[in-house]
């Protein structure tokens, strides 16, 4: 018996976040990893303003099920402020934008970035029409069916 196709919320997660030359290039890559799942990650250096250099670490994963988990990694309190400030996280290109504490992700804590030291994550929301109301209705309805454990990606 088939119950028929499964409502997709979201396409595509890319995640980007910075190695200064202070921080472990390998505690980083872990950060990231923990915090949106083993995924290829593109690797790229620059030079700061003051000649530092910075590492760049970025991933994009397409696969539902890791983009289901990285929600599901977040906490009750973190998930309230996303719901609360989506007006203000949702572009007009239908991308919702999270900041996640680097330190906490290293440490396997999903916890929403209070400063710079953060992994900055843009997930693009399947809405229709494409604007930013519906894709903010559309991630409300996903968050909130996570909270009562009847969310699937």
């Amino acid at each position: 018996m088939s119950i028929g196709p499964v409502k997709k919320t979201f396409s595509v997660l890319h995640a980007r976040t910075f190695c200064h030359a202070t921080e472990d290039l390998d505690r980083v890559r872990t950060a990231l990893e923990n915090a949106v799942g083993e995924s290829e990650l593109r690797v790229s250096k620059t030079e700061g303003h003051h000649g530092n250099l910075i590492t760049i670490l970025e991933t994009t994963v397409e696969d539902a099920d890791m983009m289901d988990r990285f929600f599901s990694n977040l906490g009750r309190d973190d998930v309230e402020e996303l719901l609360s400030s989506l007006n203000s996280r949702i572009d007009d290109s239908c991308n919702l934008f999270i900041r996640l504490d680097k330190q906490s992700a290293f440490k396997g804590e999903m916890k929403l970035g209070r400063n710079d030291d953060v992994i900055s994550v843009r997930v693009h929301v399947l809405s229709f029409p494409s604007k930013c109301e519906v894709a903010a209705s559309t991630v409300k309805e996903y968050l909130r069916s996570r909270q009562t454990g009847k969310g699937t990606q």
